[in-house]
């Protein structure tokens, strides 16, 4: 039978034209054609900067005892550490992800053009002091108020929805910021 979907076609394709043994000469150990171009792309001293920093900052605190498994857990601090509308929005997470990605990439290829993200970060800022401002005032006005069951309900999905744009627009800030701080080094 025939398969109507182009993914499973283009899986039983590679399925049937793909040798998968070393001996054959197909494919080596690691999985990589052996004709394959390993092609990357040329990173600029900015690049290479951005990815010593991020990689002494990822090393930073090392445990030199060998006991992993008893490093300090952080403590609950009453809030979960992720909001559950980064699941039900993906395709907005994404969209978040693709701004960081192009912030990076900016710094990256065009560092003469980096004042626009500057920009793009106190326009973030404003947002996420509106949103807080006006998140704040909404919830006095509900307390002043006797809210029936489903204005509560509402009142949390409000504060739900505007938590989930305050993080994500504060993290588009951090991370302007933290490059500037690279830019700038």
């Amino acid at each position: 039978m025939k398969q109507t979907n182009p993914m499973a076609q283009l899986q039983q394709w590679k399925a049937n034209n793909t040798k998968k043994l070393v001996s054959d000469g197909g494919v080596s150990a690691d999985s990589v054609h052996p004709n394959a171009l390993n092609i990357e792309p040329v990173k600029s001293a900015v690049k290479l900067k951005f990815e010593k920093n991020q990689n002494a900052n990822l090393h930073s605190v090392e445990n030199t005892q060998g006991n992993e498994h008893n490093a300090p857990k952080a403590k609950y601090q009453g809030k979960l550490s992720f909001n559950p509308l980064a699941f039900e929005y993906a395709q907005l997470s994404r969209q978040f992800k693709l701004i960081h990605d192009s912030n990076r990439k900016c710094l990256e290829v065009y560092p003469d053009d980096f004042h626009h993200k500057l920009k793009m970060r106190g326009e973030c800022v404003d947002l996420v002091e509106r949103l807080k401002g006006g998140g704040k005032l909404f919830n006095e006005l509900a307390k002043a108020a006797d809210l029936t069951k489903e204005q509560t309900i509402l009142l949390k999905d409000f504060n739900q929805a505007n938590g989930y744009l305050i993080s994500k627009f504060a993290e588009v800030v951090t991370q302007i910021e933290q490059l500037q701080v690279v830019a700038n080094a």
